[in-house]
């Protein structure tokens, strides 16, 4: 991988190392989210009740499909503190991973001159997401492993290999199924055979749990996990979300049915974006660089249409290694400082800086989810207006 950049790996491990030791020092190591998965694993294997109990704090109940709690399966043998651990280490080498081939399929695809300051770019976007990260890292969940997993299934699209990008993306699927909004730029570009494989994938992943529990189980278990994401979808606050704004900025009285609303207010936007990049396509081909800014742009919006937790606005990665690439290419300053101010609400909630009641304030007031936001449409606007005319690759995805 040509953008695996050795300073960046030094830099993120001591920031890693770090992050670990301070939270054993302060008794805080205790992966919250990891140890429901850990536990489900457990309730799974030994035929135990696995939905509807609180295996940890907080929302601590176990939410994903029975393949991922089979899958954690190998970790959950191990002690808890080992299982931990190797947690950490996962989500490291995962986030490393990620940053490496974001930067490398935009290096590629979307900016046509060669780019030697990987380090910088790759360091820059792991501080701007380092609040999120700390929390991701504190609590042990997924969502840098979806980041890359995501990544890489968009990887091998690009590279021809359909049926195995569709596994991944099944795989993603699987795990969140929201995540098949990610078909959007697939069905426009008409890429069925990697929809079918990754349909097909999350049907295997639906039925293998009965090779080991039998079919009757595996079919229950499956009815009590919709159930679990169902009751999830309408308890979990979340002020982040475009629908949650809106109510809080406007004082609308609506009812619950507004959120669907609220997601066609940026769906509907991406959906122009993507079909205008179809209709502009060159020689009968749409350009891989538009595939790979409608895919990160997908990924960046998803926190901003459901409700979620603020760990998984790391989706955002893709887009803020994209806009540090063209503000370093360009070196425009006012850019750049706007740039600063929206990094500045991103990743600026950081309680023990701003103390605790402003930090409530400000995840009350939404300012991560318009942040959020406000980052994609910068994103667009200098993709559509700029960055095409000056450092687009013409290089075209396959047909």
């Amino acid at each position: 991988m040509k953008f695996l950049s050795r300073r960046f790996i030094v830099f993120s491990c001591l920031i890693f190392i770090a992050d670990f030791v301070i939270e054993n020092l302060n008794h805080k190591f205790q992966l919250n989210d990891f140890k429901v998965y850990y536990s489900a694993a457990t309730a799974i294997a030994t035929g135990k009740q696995v939905y509807d109990v609180a295996f940890s704090l907080g929302s601590g109940y176990y939410k994903y499909s029975p393949f991922i709690a089979i899958l954690v399966y190998p970790i959950g043998i191990l002690p808890y503190y080992g299982a931990c651990i190797v947690d950490f280490l996962l989500i490291s080498a995962a986030t490393i991973l990620a940053s490496s081939i974001i930067l490398e399929l935009l290096s590629d695809f979307v900016f046509s001159k060669p780019f030697k300051s990987a380090a910088l770019v790759l360091s820059l976007s792991f501080l701007c997401i380092l609040t999120h990260l700390a929390r991701e890292l504190e609590l042990g969940n997924v969502n840098v492993i979806l980041l890359l997993t995501s990544c890489l299934s968009l990887r091998y699209l690009i590279r021809g290999k359909k049926v195995l990008a569709g596994i991944f993306l099944g795989l993603v699927i699987i795990t969140k199924p929201f995540f098949i909004l990610l078909f959007i730029p697939l069905i426009i570009r008409r890429y069925f055979v990697m929809i079918f494989s990754a349909l097909g994938s999350v049907m295997v992943f639906i039925f293998l749990p009965a090779i080991l529990l039998g079919i009757d189980r595996d079919l229950e278990l499956h009815r009590q996990w919709l159930n679990a994401m169902l009751v999830h979808a309408a308890a979990f606050p979340s002020p982040n979300t475009l629908d949650a704004i809106i109510r809080s900025y406007f004082s609308l009285n609506v009812p619950s049915g507004f959120q669907y609303f609220a997601m066609l207010l940026l769906l509907i936007p991406y959906l122009v974006f993507s079909a205008a990049n179809w209709y502009n396509r060159k020689n009968g081909k749409h350009l891989t660089s538009d595939l790979v800014m409608e895919w990160f742009v997908l990924l960046a919006i998803l926190p901003s249409l459901l409700k979620t937790d603020t760990e998984h606005f790391l989706m955002t990665l893709p887009i803020i290694v994209y806009l540090l690439n063209y503000l370093i290419r360009t070196k425009n300053f006012a850019l750049s400082i706007l740039f600063v101010l929206l990094m500045l609400f991103y990743a600026g909630n950081i309680s023990d800086l701003i103390g605790k009641k402003l930090s409530l304030e400000l995840y009350n007031a939404g300012v991560l989810g318009i942040s959020n936001i406000l980052i994609t449409t910068f994103a667009v606007i200098l993709y559509i207006y700029q960055t095409r005319k000056k450092y687009i690759s013409t290089s075209p995805v396959i047909a």
